[in-house]
This record gives structure tokens, sequence and C-alpha cells, in this order.
């Protein structure tokens, strides 16, 4: 009965995660979201993660340099951390046929979907913590909002097994 129980929550949680609003619901928002302009070249980042009761547990700031050759974005990412730790990431991102963002980082199991729409973004990936000092993977759910040229607004979140596990919330402006 316990693992009834349990397993009926876990699906009811995966269900309530995959009920965001799709990305089409911004096609009529402006400024309109372009990948490869924004992350193509310095873009600063001030954010915050936030545990799954809305604690905030770190706090960040981020340079992102990213080059766009036409076909691949190479982007660059070193994070400052509150504790001063810091964390280096280098992602390479194309798009399909379909013109889905495909991205991909060590830190990411497979690959990253990302999908445009309006002055939105939206990707869904498995994150690996290792290279946080944690066994955790956590499955995101990762949304950029174009708010007004040159500056974007981040909101992701992050599940484990369909439960909440925290949020990061963030501000980027590009040079």
């Amino acid at each position: 009965m316990r693992v009834l129980a349990f397993v009926s929550l876990a699906a009811l949680a995966g269900l309530a995660a995959c009920a965001r609003q799709p990305v089409t619901a911004f096609s009529d928002r402006t400024p309109v979201f372009k990948v490869e302009d924004f992350y193509n070249g310095h873009s600063r980042g001030y954010g915050f993660f936030f545990d799954r009761r809305g604690n905030v547990v770190k706090q960040f700031t981020a340079d992102e340099n990213g080059v766009w050759d036409g076909k691949t974005l190479r982007l660059h990412e070193h994070y400052l951390f509150s504790d001063g730790k810091t964390q280096d990431r280098d992602w390479t991102f194309a798009r399909d046929a379909k013109g889905i963002w495909i991205g991909r980082t060590p830190d990411v199991v497979g690959v990253t979907r990302g999908q445009t729409s309006g002055n939105a973004y939206r990707m869904h990936y498995v994150f690996d913590l290792k290279s946080s000092g944690s066994d955790h993977t956590l499955t995101f759910d990762d949304w950029q909002w174009m708010v007004a040229p040159k500056i974007m607004m981040n909101r992701a979140w992050g599940t484990k097994l369909g439960f909440e596990f925290g949020e990061i919330e963030a501000t980027f402006i590009h040079d």
C-alpha cells in the first residue's frame, strides 16, 4: 500500500512539473529572443539558488562569453558563488532541421533541447551535479525571457524523481 501511495505521489508530481505553459504562449511577445544574438559576445548575470521551500541557498554572478559562427554557438560560462567557489562550463549549441536548439556540455546527461517563441526560450535537460560535489542528477525546466533589448531573465526549476528540488532565478545583461 505504501509503495502504491509513493508511486501515485511521484506520478502526480511528475504531471505537475509538466503542466507549465508551452513556450508558444509567448509567440506574440517582444523583444524576440534570438539565442544566437543574445549569447554571441559577453553577458553578465546575477542570480540566486532557492531550495524547495523558497529559501535562498546561494547567490552567484556569471560571466558568459559566446561565439556564433552561423551554424554553431560555443558558450563559456564562469560562475562565482557567494561561498567563494567557482565553476566553469563550456556549451556547444546548434539548431536542428526543425529549429530546435540542441545543446551539449559534459554536465548534461545526453543533450538539452530548447525552443524559442516570441521573447521566450525554454530548455529541458538532465543535469549531473558531480562537478558541484553532489551525487544528484536533476531534471531542469529552464526558461529565459528577453524583457528588454540586451536584458534576459532566467528561471529554472530543478526536480528529482518528479519532486521539486529547487529553483534558480537570474538576470543577464548583454554588453
